[in-house]
């Protein structure tokens, strides 16, 4: 049985790993980062125009949801975590990217947008939509922390798998965080992503496929286009 390693920060409850394991991979769940929450007042959110929400984490971290600003969502996960809230959000972007929501957002100059995210999140996002003329807050929601010591020892259990095939990274962050736990670049990587690949192959790494969209579905068609499973034929 083949076996993958997924660097994700939800662990074993993370739908990629659950849908890699479905599919019949051996499935190695090692957060090579984590988030933890910070705080901020979400009240201040009542006088946005838009709300900008980049994953499901940022969506939870707004305490008391306000009911005048629109909100927008990156992707149906994000959505979804809206939906469950009680908000229906007014947009999403045709592609699940930071620079296909920046393009497509409608109805954004002069008006305030707050994006609810990660602290260390990529700044392509607020960049396009201050060049479109809206006038941008960034709250950190959650802190990235790359590394973290609890997944060393897994890591290390991991690596030592002789089945293993390939390593999952859905940001640059997670790539950081293998290589400060000690991971090698002897294994291919499997990326979410164009940036996410950039950081994988400035880091040493052969990436052997890239994610359509940033979605687990897309991931594990990336996995399993290439890292075939194979019947064993052993009589």
């Amino acid at each position: 049985m083949k076996a993958i390693v997924v660097t994700r920060p939800a662990g074993p409850r993370d739908p990629l790993v659950m849908a890699l394991e479905q599919h019949g991979y051996r499935v190695h769940a090692v957060p090579t980062v984590e988030t933890r929450p910070m705080e901020f007042d979400s009240r201040g959110l009542e006088t946005c125009d838009w709300i900008v929400v980049t994953s499901v984490r940022g969506v939870n971290a707004i305490r008391d949801i306000p009911m005048g600003p629109q909100f927008a969502a990156i992707g149906e996960q994000t959505a979804g975590a809206l939906r469950a809230r009680g908000i229906e959000p007014a947009h999403i972007p045709p592609h699940t990217s930071g620079a296909s929501l920046g393009e497509a957002l409608p109805d954004v100059e002069g008006k305030h947008i707050a994006l609810v995210r990660a602290s260390a999140a990529d700044g392509d996002l607020p960049v396009r939509l201050r060049r479109r003329g809206a006038v941008v807050e960034e709250i950190s929601a959650y802190q990235t922390v790359e590394g973290p010591a609890a997944s060393a020892g897994r890591l290390r259990d991991a690596l030592d798998d002789p089945d293993l095939a390939a390593i999952v990274f859905a940001s640059g962050s997670a790539v950081r965080g293998f290589v400060a736990l000690g991971g090698t670049t002897r294994w291919p990587a499997i990326t979410i992503g164009p940036r996410t690949t950039s950081t994988a192959r400035e880091h040493g790494f052969r990436v052997v496929a890239e994610a359509e969209s940033q979605s687990a579905e897309s991931l594990t068609a990336a996995v399993a286009k290439a890292v075939p499973l194979e019947e064993d034929h052993d009589a």
